[in-house]
């Protein structure tokens, strides 16, 4: 998801089959499909490391981490950069930018002050006079102030996202990974870069309540509104989707309606898949007892689930949990994705 939605901000929409497809190292033939495959992946692996670091996601070292982790899953191919005028130039990945950029109407800071910049950055962020709802209230403020830094010579907009991403889970308001910014941002695109420019904007000195800094305060609070207003959109969009008695009703419809190859099983198939959502996960010798009948019956409906991608284990004898392939997710999660998104392959 939240790959898929960086993506999509970018202007690059890679069908949710093919990112499962990427997964599994089945990559297309056509070659601009492919390398939106490749994007997918490098965001998922960088997205994965940055889950398991405990470092501040402030520092220059861990921000251009996550420039170089990202840019180094890509073949040598994809490691380039687009200036103005269309000319591309090789690309060093985690290498902070050494020369001046202009992107739309945006002209980002005089390269050789991006280390500086990025020092006060985490100085500021940093303050022990933050309380934690001030660090939430932040999070909007950090990523428009990362991305007017413009750090490197691209690849800034996903390494802003990914590193707002990072803020969030250390924060512990993540939810365990279960929403996304970037769909937020997504379905707001037009807004988020529109507040994005307006934040972009020289104090007014014409205005009392405009700051003392260079930049707009005013246009800063109202992108951190912004931002907010997406994050509280998200979450509550989250927990409707995971409202225990609608996402049991989901399941069952698709086992009994959706799957034809599951519904002549869909009564114990369902029973199953119910005892994985209520407990995490249950041992493979359960599943008789489960769906009410001998281990025999229970080993082939449990099969059935398994095949179907319906359940999921590390090992042909660990316990199995809830599975998520991609053709359940329209059904168990309706509007987490477009709906014209959720079918194809690689």
């Amino acid at each position: 998801m939240h790959c898929y939605y960086s993506n999509l901000i970018e202007g690059q929409q890679t069908r949710v089959p093919d990112i499962e497809a990427a997964l599994k190292n089945d990559f297309a033939a056509e070659p601009k499909k492919r390398d939106l495959q490749r994007l997918s992946l490098a965001h998922l692996e960088v997205q994965r490391w940055a889950g398991a670091q405990t470092d501040s996601a402030f520092g220059t070292e861990f921000i251009c981490d996550l420039h170089r982790r990202f840019y180094e899953h890509l073949p040598e191919s994809m490691r380039v950069a687009t200036n103005s005028t269309g000319e591309k130039t090789r690309l060093v990945p985690g290498a902070l930018r050494d020369r001046d950029v202009e992107v739309g109407t945006h002209i980002g800071p005089p390269h050789e002050l991006v280390p500086q910049l990025l020092s006060h950055f985490q100085w500021r962020y940093e303050s022990a006079d933050l309380s934690r709802i001030h660090r939430i209230i932040a999070i909007g403020a950090s990523h428009h102030r990362l991305a007017w830094i413009h750090p490197f010579r691209d690849g800034n907009g996903r390494v802003v996202r990914l590193f707002s991403d990072a803020v969030i889970r250390q924060l512990g308001i993540d939810g365990g990974g279960l929403w996304s910014l970037s769909r937020g941002l997504a379905r707001n695109r037009k807004e988020y870069y529109e507040r994005l420019s307006n934040a972009d904007q020289e104090r007014s000195s014409a205005s009392a309540d405009d700051g003392r800094g260079h930049l707009s305060e005013r246009a800063l609070w109202d992108f951190c509104e912004f931002t907010l207003r997406v994050m509280l959109d998200q979450i509550r969009f989250m927990e409707e989707l995971l409202d225990f008695d609608g996402l049991e009703q989901r399941i069952e419809h698709y086992v009994r309606v959706v799957d034809a190859k599951v519904a002549p099983e869909a009564d114990r198939v369902f029973l199953l898949l119910r005892e994985a959502l209520l407990r995490g996960e249950f041992p493979r010798g359960e599943a008789g007892r489960i769906v009410g009948a001998g281990e025999r019956t229970g080993r082939t409906v449990l099969t059935t689930a398994i095949d179907a991608g319906l359940l999921v284990s590390d090992t042909p004898k660990a316990p199995v949990r809830l599975g998520l392939p991609a053709k359940v997710l329209e059904t168990y999660f309706p509007q987490l994705f477009p709906a014209d998104q959720m079918t194809g392959t690689a």
